[in-house]
């Protein structure tokens, strides 16, 4: 009979365990449920399980932005139709619309500049301009000018023809005034090419004066340089107009980056250009 009742008692407990066990198989994944949760919560857009990686705005960028890679960041989340994965898939492209601050930059948001049609098909020159460089418009003949063929994307050198006199001449000398041209640019892209003549008569060769006058002709040319270089141009513009010169054109072939070697390079935070140092020559005549 005792022996009877300890059994009873000894299989009444096995209840009592199995609720224990399952309790605290219930209580660790209660434990698991949250943790994930407050993960999913910490996680914009997504847990870091289930999102990818994504670029978006460190920032708020304004439109027309060139995109750099400290304006980006990437995070894990549900990513939209035409999401980019890394930030060199859109740095150095222009956002088409302003972004905020955390907004995914997808595919149709930027542009690149080397996509005019996405851009138009008068795109601002701004976006065209590489990072550090500049847009410098001058006036050059037409007519050394690549026979007016050089296009927007061609890349050129730049020519500076002047007349000088030997030292001492005064100006009224007649047949002691010289003409000579050099190379100043080299490898410089076109970013646009104005279509305002300021001669435009097409018969002007019939006689000499006339040649004399369409060799004037000249044509407003905007061109990608470097600060320096910039200086070197608008200079060289002016030294053209000064003494009885012009700039010109010559036009490369594509893929031919090769430059002169006797022909001066400059050195961004050099000294400023002057118009005799372009031109490889101590001094101008008078």
């Amino acid at each position: 009979m005792i022996k009877g009742m300890t059994l009873s008692k000894g299989g009444s407990r096995l209840p009592l365990i199995l609720g224990l066990v399952l309790g605290l198989v219930a209580a660790v994944l209660v434990v698991v449920y949250l943790s994930s949760a407050k993960d999913d919560s910490a996680t914009p857009g997504g847990s870091s399980g289930d999102g990818v990686p994504v670029v978006v705005a460190a920032n708020d960028i304004a439109a027309g932005t060139r995109l750099t890679a400290e304006m980006l960041t990437v995070k894990n989340m549900d990513p939209l139709a035409g999401a980019v994965g890394t930030t060199e898939g859109v740095t150095g492209k222009v956002t088409k619309v302003p972004l905020v601050a955390g907004e995914q930059v997808i595919e149709s948001k930027t542009t690149s500049t080397d996509s005019y049609v996405d851009v138009g098909e008068n795109p601002p020159l701004a976006l065209l301009i590489d990072p550090g460089m500049r847009a410098v418009s001058v006036e050059v003949s037409s007519l050394i000018g690549a026979g007016g063929n050089i296009r927007p994307g061609d890349f050129v050198d730049v020519i500076l023809i002047v007349e000088v006199k030997p030292e001492g001449a005064s100006p009224e000398s007649q047949g002691t005034s010289n003409q000579i041209s050099s190379t100043i640019l080299q490898n410089v892209k076109v970013l646009a090419v104005g279509q305002e003549i300021t001669n435009p008569n097409s018969e002007a060769s019939a006689n000499p004066d006339d040649a004399k006058s369409a060799d004037e002709t000249a044509t407003s040319v905007t061109l990608m340089v470097t600060p320096t270089q910039g200086e070197v141009l608008a200079m060289s513009d002016v030294c053209g107009d000064n003494h009885g010169g012009r700039l010109s054109l010559s036009l490369r072939g594509p893929g031919d980056s090769a430059k002169l070697s006797n022909r001066t390079e400059w050195a961004e935070g050099g000294p400023p250009p002057g118009c005799a140092e372009v031109l490889g020559i101590s001094a101008l005549g008078e």
